[in-house]
Parts: C-alpha cells; sequence; structure tokens
C-alpha cells in the first residue's frame, strides 16, 4: 500500500477540517433558522380616527412614525374591528367573535364581574407555549374580579397597566357609577398586582412607552418576545372628558391651524402616540431584534366624534362612530410591518378581521394552526406576505340582542340593521383635515384616501331600522341603500346572519358590583372578589 506524504497528510487534514466546519455552522444556522422565531409585537391604539393617521390621506394630524411604518410594510385597508373596547379586546385574545363568549355589546365597566370565559385560551397563553416571553403594557379590560381574570391569570408574564377601561392621562384613576348614582372611582395603575401611587403625575403615553422600552432592553434576544402595548391614547381620560397633554400651551401653537381647541388637543395625543411608536422601533432596532420583527398597529375601533366620552376624532369620509356597526366605528387604522414579509410597500385590500391575528401571528412563529382548534380566526399570513388572495370572504360584523343591532359583510356587501343611540351615531363626523390651512402631504408616504367615495357636503341620512345593504367597493361611506335592488344578496344575508343568531351565547353584563369600591381598598381598585392580598381600608375617605 503507497504510503502518503506528509505534505498530502496535512492536505488532507485541511480538507477534512474545512468540511467538518462548513457542516458544524450548517448544523449551527439550520438550528438556529428553525428556532429564531420572530419577536412579535402589537400596538393598540384607543377610540383612533379612521382619519386620524397621515396614511389615510390627511396631514392635519402628521404621524410621520406610523406612516413610516405603513409605507415599509402594508397598509391593512379593508381591517376589521369590533365597534368598542371589550369585544374588540375579547376577538382579539380568543381568536373568535365575542358572541362565542357572551362578551358582545356594552364594554365592560369598573368594578362589574365579567371577563374572558376560562375554557377559551388566550392568544398570550398559546404563544408561552410556543416559547415566547408574555407582556403586556397598558389597558386590559377584560375583568379583575379575581386574579384569575386579569393579564396575570390569562396567560401574560408580567402587566404594568390599567385594568379598566380608561383612566386619567395623569392622575390613573378609573371611575364606575352604581345603581344608585353614586360615583366611586379609584387608582387603577398596577405593576403585576401591586399598586402604582408613584407613577401619578406622569403622562400615561410617556409611561408606558418607558415600560415597554424597559421590556425590550431587559429582554434576552435568544427568546422569542410577545408584547402587547395598549395604549390609553386617544381616548378620553379623568372622568371621560380630559383630553390630556404635557402642555397645553405648546399644543395651541404647535396645532394653531386647527380651530376647534378640544380636536388640537387630540392632536397631540395622537402625535405623542405616534412619537411612542417610534421610540419603541428605534429601541428594537438598537437591540437588533428589528429584522426579526412583526409589528402591528391598529386601533381598537373607530373615534368616539360625539356622545359619551367624545374625543374629537375624525372618521372621516366614514359614516358613524365607535359603538356604531357603521364603517366609521369598525373599519379602523392598521398596518403591519416585517422583514419577514415577502412583499412589502403595498395597499392591502383583504378583507381582515380582528380574530384573524392570533391564527395569522401563530402561524408566522411556526405554530400549527390546527392546535388553536375551532375559532373563528383566518390564517392570513400567506396572504399578507405574498399577497395572495385571502381565505376571508365574510365577517359578522356584530350582533347585539339586547339593542337589536347587526352587521355582516360578505364579500363587498354589507347588510346592516338597527339605529345607535336613537340615530346620533348613525350620521358622519369629523374633520377631512383637507383644507389649505392644513399642512401638506408628504408625497414619500403611501396613502389610502376614501375621500372619492362622497363630497364633504353629501351627508344622507338613513333609517336602517329596517335593513340597509350596501356594496362597499363602490360605496364605503355607506351613502346608498341598495337593498331593494338587490333582494337575493339580501337575502343571502340575513339567512348568515340567522346561523350566527343560533350560535350566539346572551350577553353576560352585569351591574357594578358595591363590594368592588375603591373606598375599600384605599382608595385602588383591587381584585375584590378574591381580596386576601388587598389592603384593606381601616379609616373610610373617599378621595376627590
Amino acid at each position: 500500500m503507497k504510503r502518503l506524504k506528509k505534505y498530502q497528510i496535512v492536505a488532507i487534514a485541511a480538507i477534512m477540517v474545512c468540511f467538518l466546519g462548513a457542516l458544524l455552522y450548517f448544523i449551527l444556522t439550520s438550528s438556529k433558522a428553525s428556532t429564531a422565531k420572530p419577536h412579535i409585537i402589537i400596538i393598540i391604539a384607543d377610540d383612533l380616527g379612521y382619519n386620524d393617521v397621515s396614511f389615510h390621506g390627511s396631514a392635519q394630524i402628521p404621524t410621520p412614525n406610523l406612516a413610516n411604518l405603513a409605507t415599509k410594510g402594508i397598509i391593512l385597508d379593508r381591517f376589521y374591528t369590533q365597534a368598542t373596547c371589550t369585544p374588540s379586546r375579547t376577538a382579539l385574545l380568543t381568536g373568535n367573535y365575542p358572541i362565542r363568549s357572551g362578551m358582545q355589546g356594552y364594554p365592560l365597566k369598573a368594578g362589574e364581574n365579567r371577563s374572558l370565559p376560562q375554557n377559551m385560551p388566550t392568544m398570550p397563553l398559546h404563544f408561552k407555549n410556543l416559547g415566547y416571553k408574555t407582556h403586556l403594557v397598558g389597558k386590559w379590560h377584560l375583568g379583575a374580579a379575581y386574579r384569575q381574570d386579569t393579564p396575570l391569570g390569562k396567560g401574560f408574564d408580567s402587566h404594568f397597566g390599567y385594568w379598566n377601561g380608561f383612566v386619567g392621562y395623569f392622575d390613573y384613576l378609573a371611575f364606575s357609577k352604581m345603581d344608585n348614582g353614586t360615583l366611586i372611582k379609584g387608582l387603577d395603575l398596577h405593576d403585576q398586582f401591586e399598586p402604582v401611587w408613584g407613577s401619578q403625575g406622569r403622562y400615561a403615553t410617556e409611561l408606558f412607552t418607558e415600560k415597554s422600552l424597559e421590556i425590550i432592553e431587559r429582554h434576552d434576544v435568544g427568546v422569542p418576545l410577545f408584547m402587547v402595548v395598549s395604549h390609553l391614547a386617544a381616548h378620553t381620560g379623568q372622568n371621560g372628558t380630559e383630553l390630556g397633554v404635557p402642555d397645553v400651551d405648546q399644543t395651541n401653537h404647535k396645532f394653531a391651524y386647527i380651530q376647534a381647541p378640544r380636536r388640537r388637543l387630540y392632536a397631540e395625543i395622537v402625535s405623542q402616540l405616534d412619537a411612542s411608536i417610534g421610540r419603541i422601533l428605534a429601541k428594537l432596532d438598537e437591540k437588533q431584534m428589528l429584522d426579526n420583527s412583526i409589528v402591528l398597529f391598529f386601533s381598537d375601533n373607530g373615534a368616539q366624534s360625539v356622545g359619551m366620552y367624545e374625543n374629537s376624532g375624525s372618521n372621516w369620509p366614514l359614516r358613524g362612530v365607535k359603538f356604531s356597526d357603521f364603517e366609521g366605528g369598525v373599519r379602523v387604522a392598521a398596518a403591519i410591518y416585517s422583514p419577514l414579509l415577502r412583499k412589502m410597500g403595498y395597499v392591502s385590500d383583504h378583507l381582515i378581521h380582528i380574530t384573524d391575528w392570533l391564527p395569522t401571528l401563530f402561524s408566522a412563529a411556526g405554530g400549527d394552526v390546527a392546535q388553536l382548534g375551532k375559532i373563528d380566526g383566518i390564517d392570513q399570513w400567506d396572504a399578507l406576505s405574498n399577497n395572495n388572495p385571502s381565505n376571508r370572504s365574510e365577517i359578522l360584523v356584530n350582533i347585539d340582542e339586547v339593542d337589536n343591532n347587526f352587521a355582516i359583510i360578505w364579500d363587498k356587501f354589507k347588510l346592516l340593521q338597527g339605529s345607535y343611540n336613537e340615530g346620533l351615531f348613525d350620521q358622519y363626523y369629523g374633520e377631512s383635515g383637507r383644507e389649505p390651512e392644513n399642512p401638506t402631504p408628504n408625497p414619500n408616504e403611501t396613502t389610502v384616501d376614501l375621500s372619492w367615495c362622497r363630497t364633504p357636503n353629501q351627508t344622507p341620512i338613513l333609517n336602517c331600522t329596517g335593513g340597509c345593504l350596501f356594496d362597499l367597493d363602490k360605496d364605503p361611506c355607506e351613502t346608498t341603500n341598495i337593498i331593494d335592488s338587490e333582494p337575493e344578496i339580501a337575502k343571502q344575508l340575513y339567512e348568515k346572519i340567522e346561523k350566527f343568531w343560533k350560535e350566539l351565547v346572551p350577553q353576560r353584563n352585569k351591574d357594578t358590583d358595591p363590594k368592588s369600591d375603591p373606598i375599600f381598598y384605599n382608595n385602588t381598585w383591587c381584585t375584590w372578589l378574591e381580596d386576601a392580598w388587598c389592603y384593606k381600608t381601616t379609616n373610610i375617605e373617599r378621595i376627590s
């Protein structure tokens, strides 16, 4: 047998080392690729108007960070939520229409013993099963009578924020009115379960942003992050009327071109929200997490332009406001950004419902959607990533069996029946923001502008108590009822509604429980039906 020379042995050894090194690198990088689940960050605005983001064609309130996210990502032109806070958050976290759990109808009141069903797993629980660390900053609004009803009982590893529907922008007090007319209120700012009195005086948007940045800064980038940042902005604050801003004089100067004083305050609230989004994106980039992140932004419903909790937001040119199932109440500003999307920089006209985010994000994280069980949400990741046709052709917008209102969308048609707040919420409200005195839109921003669907003075009054049918492709502003000219379409949609009506779980709304009164717990909202950990008040004195 021929003996190898020394230099040949060295050469073979070098080749083997290179081969083994390449093999090891392939194994390691393949393993990393298969386990590097994307970080998922969901940012939710509260009562933000459809017309109050610059990527919808109005620059009256500049939102450069949102516009950057939307332009580089995907604008979701036909994204729908529920018409109010609690139902929307129920749909998001469970992937189910609220009628499956009796959480439709009026939002949860402070001190009301109502919560998500124990047998309905939540989004953070599903993501924990995939190895994610799960965090919530800001609003919950899905129950707090027991500890198991709060965010920490529903799958979040941490929560800094408030349990009820809204708080003051600086004092963090939440209130509720009992049946006898007594107004009860107390501090609703918690770090896990601990009340946080020391943050009173801090501006809510800034405080929640800083807590979000702290979570990102402390996070081990080798572990996937699931974080929901649920802002108070742009809901009214203290006592349901406050539009809190850091500096009123500065706000009036900054938005002097806006005539209505409350609209100026609202504009600054939205501006502060936009700045928060910019800071969160910058921190993700700084931590080298952004390239492997999915960032989703949307409002939980439309703006409340009139009535209780009026915030001066604008859903222009759409009909209706929060609480109504007209487009202004449920078709909201939304965008998604991720380098993991194969196609970006376009406007999606896919029909998407808030229930879809559970299976869509779960799929994007490598989860088997079949493990989620039977839900109403549909996996839209491929449709969004490749701009392929969506599997969704129908959305149950709402059934409110108490007020006898309902709405359903099938393809381009929408059937709606009912009236909202005796017709007050059925009309057109809000500024167009397109007058000459307003800032000029940035030509480099991708925008969706529905101003074509009606003229500013075209505000027809409709009575939909007997049913209205709209063609949303031609008439997203719901100006014309075509139910008489399309009887077969209306018939099919009524049949679909009837099917859902038979599956409906009745609303579980309750009155405010007098036992929840913060006066018993040092003027702090607490888990009053499991109060062993609550601080009990000995000298009862109600805060003013």
